[in-house]
């Protein structure tokens, strides 16, 4: 796909006029009943055209609860890559961290912030920063300032993952990468150690056998961080 349709562009910029106002609405349906409607108006929905709509149209619901901005927004995005549209699958990442990170960092004072909403903001980056990675290797000149602009976004991104969980191993992995194509070696293999260490420690052994074997990207001369 090189890019949504006129009426699909169309209906992402509608969508976009309403969900900042929609996101203040207090919520009035029934927690499991919107549930159902999440599913029945946006995740179920095929083929991936039309569930992007629908699930834009469902953002544009003033009765929807916040609780459920990012995970449709999640939906959006995810369609989105499937479609290997980048660029749009970013842009909605984007929304979803938004929208659920003002529960992490503004915490009702009756609770506090558990750490599973942590290990979820943690991974929302870590995703991002693939999607950047995705974008950068299907779009860009593969040494262009472009492509080194992308991959400092990534990086930043891995390094927000880990500020919410510094033992997301993933993150580690995929920061190696980006030290080493900015020819610093010696960072690189501190990640790659520490993903395979912390990777261990949670128990996914088919993932440290993965990274001890792994093969760390180029260093890009042009790259290079003097």
């Amino acid at each position: 796909m090189n890019g949504p349709s006129r009426g699909l562009r169309i209906a992402i910029c509608f969508a976009l006029a309403v969900v900042l106002p929609a996101a203040q609405t207090p919520p009035t349906a029934h927690a499991r009943d919107t549930w159902r409607v999440v599913d029945r108006e946006c995740r179920d929905v095929l083929p991936p055209q039309a569930k992007i709509r629908a699930c834009l149209n469902l953002l544009s619901d003033r009765r929807l609860s916040t609780a459920y901005l990012a995970p449709i927004n999640s939906e959006i995005s995810n369609t989105f890559q499937s479609l290997r549209d980048y660029a749009n699958a970013i842009k909605y990442k984007k929304i979803e961290i938004e929208r659920a990170n003002v529960a992490v960092t503004q915490p009702s004072p009756s609770r506090e912030v558990l750490p599973a909403s942590l290990g979820a903001m943690s991974l929302r980056y870590t995703e991002l920063g693939t999607l950047q990675s995705l974008n950068r290797l299907a779009n860009f000149n593969s040494q262009s300032d472009e492509a080194r602009r992308g991959a400092t976004e990534e990086q930043n991104n891995y390094n927000l993952a880990l500020s919410y969980n510094p033992m997301n191993y993933r993150a580690y992995r995929y920061r190696a990468d980006i030290h080493s194509l900015f020819c610093d070696s010696a960072s690189a293999v501190q990640d790659m150690e520490a993903a395979i260490r912390f990777a261990e420690q949670t128990g996914d052994q088919d993932a440290a056998r993965d990274y001890k074997r792994a093969t760390l990207s180029a260093c890009i001369p042009a790259w290079r961080r003097d």
